[in-house]
């Protein structure tokens, strides 16, 4: 991967095809797991960019909050010549899209958000107050596991409750994955897992986004799932919806191309071609 100097990080990103730019944002623990996606042919119309958050795989540290992750991006695209891009962001790479595109909404030409946590304060608030509840006990299990040395059981303490099987899907996103995860833990332990139970977002930074929107979700039996629409939902009660059936957070790494292919058709709806047309 090649690398630039953003705020002070050195960030890798690599870049494939030409097109229009479709920016791709991992989630949390592994810098890679986007990968498969972003390699479907379903997007070989565009220019695919990856890149790795600071903290993750070959990217330098140390970890940072969301806004200062959405200043980095912004900062990429910089250094790419980029005005504006199509995200695609996955779990926490969602919600740092969500808030890259509030703070800065002339650089986004549409959202693609791919199961985001809901915020703290609307679950909180509202009809899944039970689920903020059940994040606790797992974080707390999480980082007890970690600081004892156990890295692959903390992240089985993070996934035990939903029923999620990390490690087949760390390996279907491609060989070294796992390892990975292994190295770069402390930046989501350490550095981001009290970041996403303590993010609030709500209908006034949305407000400031005018690039059209699609939620993405798996239809299973995760909990945080109807949360998730119904959150997305409040945000943007015009947004698109795609539901993947039978499938899971994962999918994105264990079946790439029925994720895939919704969404770039929704991309190409809504690019700059299409806009001419």
């Amino acid at each position: 991967m090649k690398t630039t100097n953003v705020n002070g990080v050195e960030l890798s990103y690599d870049v494939e095809g030409e097109g229009e730019p479709v920016l791709f944002i991992h989630g949390a623990i592994w810098a890679d797991f986007l990968r498969p996606l972003a390699e479907q042919p379903a997007f070989s119309g565009f220019q695919r960019i990856r890149y790795h958050r600071r903290g993750y795989g070959e990217s330098g540290g140390p970890a940072a909050g969301f806004d200062t992750q959405a200043a980095d991006i912004v900062a990429l695209l910089d250094h790419l010549e980029v005005d504006r891009a199509h995200l695609v962001g996955h779990s926490e790479g969602a919600m740092i899209a969500l808030v890259l595109a509030a703070s800065y909404p002339d650089r986004v030409r549409s959202l693609a958000l791919l199961e985001p946590l809901p915020s703290s304060n609307w679950l909180a608030a509202g009809e899944f107050a039970e689920l903020m509840g059940a994040l606790g006990p797992a974080f707390e299990a999480m980082v007890g596991r970690y600081r004892a040395g156990d890295i692959a059981g903390a992240f089985d303490s993070l996934f035990e409750p939903t029923g999620l099987d990390w490690r087949a899907a760390a390996r279907a996103a491609g060989p070294g994955v796992i390892e990975q995860g292994i190295k770069d833990a402390a930046t989501f332990v350490e550095g981001e897992a009290s970041a996403l139970v303590e993010w609030n977002y709500g209908v006034e930074q949305a407000a400031a986004i005018d690039s059209p929107v699609l939620s993405w979700c798996a239809d299973s039996d995760n909990p945080f799932n109807p949360a998730t629409r119904a959150f997305l939902y409040e945000l943007f009660p015009r947004r698109e919806e795609v539901i993947l059936r039978d499938g899971d957070h994962f999918s994105v790494a264990t079946n790439p191309a029925a994720v895939a292919e919704p969404i770039a058709e929704f991309v190409s709806r809504h690019s700059a071609a299409a806009a001419l047309t």
